[in-house]
């Protein structure tokens, strides 16, 4: 830890985003979207996988609609939607 307190301090990283050297801003800013990549790599595949039943309901209702508009738009809960029911 102490080394990279050290490390920081040399660099001078202490200080505000606008004292920071070009170099190391871009660092930064590479190494900010490497771990972004990395994190919503591990993420998204489990959160597809529980959201899965709902994008399933969600294409069933917009193919019922589809087929039916003006029945689906009669229920009570799906008219108060103003995308599927703006006629």
């Amino acid at each position: 830890m102490e080394y990279l307190k050290e490390l920081a301090s040399r660099a001078d990283l202490g200080t505000t985003w606008d004292s920071w050297s070009t170099q190391y801003r871009v660092l930064a800013v590479v190494l900010g979207l490497l771990a972004a990549y990395l994190a919503l790599r591990s993420v998204v595949p489990t959160v597809l996988r529980l959201l899965r039943p709902g994008l399933f309901l969600v294409v069933v209702l917009i193919g019922v609609w589809a087929l039916f508009p003006a029945e689906t738009c009669s229920i009570e809960l799906l008219s108060r939607l103003p995308i599927l029911c703006a006629r």
